[in-house]
């Protein structure tokens, strides 16, 4: 059922393609008439005539009228220039054939990690109607950088909201964690799941070649170590009939334990004494009084449309929670700061979320891509592993480990994770900045997971100030101003480009604005132990 839903959702975006490459194939064959009519592989110059240069001792105005149109001279013929030499024998080439040309719609003068970022995004590739918004926050919840792609039909923007799929689970953990805080007596990593209050059938099963039985605890359902299977459509009662892939806590597969987690929260919080005469009812009650108040979200839900799509017991929380890049970016400080909202709630407590929600707690510290346990002749159509489609997919963001908020990499230092629509979270603790990303696109043919994978680093770095302090100490000006390397504190009164924006057209609207290196906004990282 998943394979048919992405097939028919991605029908209006195939339809795209082929009327944008029809474009291009009209374009490339205007541009071929047009090369059969012009003069022998002569390089064009402006002239006295036709533009600003007038006399030209040694080409120098040619040369500046050139660059300023967007041609790259290379550096030999810059020289050459300047030693007088006759232009018309100097080889000019464009900064298409010198660099790789990521984006027929973007700038192929990749000069920075951000522009290298926003030309692989403003693509033909990116077929999405809603648009892109991605945004870097610093750990005072102050914006460094964001930028707004045009798909289709409109812009993103920090206030559209997009289903957040597999990041739904993000959510989900961090609620089972502040659940874990504020009840450790009921909720605890090694708790078994038949132990809740009407979920005693919810035991014993079966595990594929093998005669004995196993329990499930909290710990395997958000590490997914339990082995249940990972379907689209399931409810609770078909989850108890199901047999295990493997002994629970021996290896990865990507499940949905978070659904069943969940559930589980809607069904404890429901009888507590703290949620008397709330009268939910829903998991969404139930999030939205643990965890989506008190982080100050606004736009934040559960989407009611994606609920018989995924299950038949309650709402995911795995899949279908619906948010913008406001509120995702909240989560995203919070899990910056250890635990800690903006307005000061320790929600999680920082030494708990050191133990739980930054380490990997996969089985011996592996990689999932060493545990992945979906193998054998039990791949059917049934459990979506025809092919080991399952596999493929649990291993395509590289050498991460598991913990009980998502994903963790490079040896813990950063966590997050993308859904299937590519909305992403991500936080690096070592550049001490947190990042979102909103897109509905699912095959992401741009690859800006893959990207954000790649240069993650390298990006938060170009953002940090030089020149300004090396870190900052908790609650103090984190956000400055770079003008030609003179740092300044951002203020009310001061313009600090802060974003960029990709069109798809042409005009004002649909311009393009590019990060400069002599002018941005840039920060300062937390000093430690603040």
């Amino acid at each position: 059922s998943a394979l048919c839903l992405a097939f028919v959702d991605s029908i209006p975006y195939i339809l795209s393609v082929c009327a944008v490459m029809a474009r291009v194939l009209i374009v490339v064959a205007l541009f071929a008439v047009s090369l059969a009519w012009a003069p022998a592989s002569e390089v064009v110059l402006p002239s006295a005539d036709d533009d600003e240069c007038g006399s030209d001792e040694g080409g120098q105005c040619s040369l500046s009228a050139l660059q300023r149109r967007g041609t790259k001279v290379s550096a030999a013929a810059s020289e050459g220039f300047l030693e007088g030499v006759d232009p018309s024998l100097v080889f000019v080439e464009s900064a298409a054939a010198a660099d790789e040309d990521w984006s027929i719609f973007g700038s192929s003068d990749c000069d920075s990690p951000i522009n290298c970022f926003n030309d692989q995004l403003d693509t033909v590739k990116f077929l999405a109607s809603e648009g892109l918004y991605y945004e870097f926050d610093t750990a005072e919840g102050q914006k460094v950088w964001s930028t707004e792609v045009e798909g289709r039909s409109y812009y993103a923007d920090a206030e559209v909201t997009f289903p957040l799929a597999s990041a739904s689970k993000l959510f989900t953990a961090f609620a089972t964690m502040v659940t874990m805080q504020l009840k450790p007596q009921d909720w605890y990593p090694q708790k078994q799941v038949n132990e809740f209050k009407g979920w005693t059938d919810f035991s014993n099963f079966a595990i594929v070649d093998s005669k004995k039985k196993a329990n499930l605890t909290i710990h395997e359902l958000l590490t997914h170590t339990s082995g249940l299977p990972f379907g689209m459509r399931m409810s609770k009662e078909d989850l108890a009939k199901q047999t295990l892939f493997y002994p629970p806590g021996t290896a990865f597969g990507y499940t949905l334990g978070h659904r069943v987690a969940g559930w589980l929260l809607r069904d404890y919080w429901m009888g507590q004494p703290e949620t008397k005469g709330l009268n939910f009812t829903t998991v969404d009650d139930c999030f939205q009084w643990l965890i989506f108040k008190p982080l100050g979200l606004k736009a934040t839900k559960f989407d009611d449309s994606l609920t018989e799509a995924f299950g038949y017991s309650g709402q995911a929380g795995d899949a279908s929670i619906r948010a913008n890049g406001q509120d995702l970016m909240k989560l995203a400080v919070t899990a910056l700061r250890r635990g800690k909202t903006l307005d000061g709630q320790q929600l999680i407590s920082e030494a708990n979320w050191n133990k739980w929600a930054i380490p990997n707690l996969l089985p011996g510290g592996k990689p999932s891509k060493d545990l992945v346990g979906w193998m054998g002749p039990e791949a059917s159509w049934a459990n979506w592993d025809v092919g080991d489609v399952k596999e493929s997919i649990m291993k395509q963001s590289g050498d991460y480990g598991w913990n009980y908020f998502g994903a963790t990499w490079h040896d813990n230092k950063e966590i997050g994770w993308c859904g299937f629509f590519s909305t992403c979270l991500r936080v690096n603790y070592q550049y001490d900045v947190a990042f979102v990303m909103m897109q509905r696109d699912v095959s992401d043919l741009k690859q800006s997971k893959l990207y954000v994978a790649q240069h993650f680093g390298e990006m938060a770095q170009s953002l940090q100030c030089i020149g300004g302090p090396k870190c900052v100490k908790s609650g103090a000006q984190s956000l400055f101003c770079d003008t030609s390397g003179k740092v300044a504190p951002q203020s009310a009164t001061t313009t600090c480009p802060s974003s960029t924006q990709r069109g798809k057209g042409w005009g004002d609207e649909h311009k393009d604005t590019y990060f400069d290196l002599k002018n941005h906004a840039c920060y300062a990282p937390g000093c430690a132990g603040r």
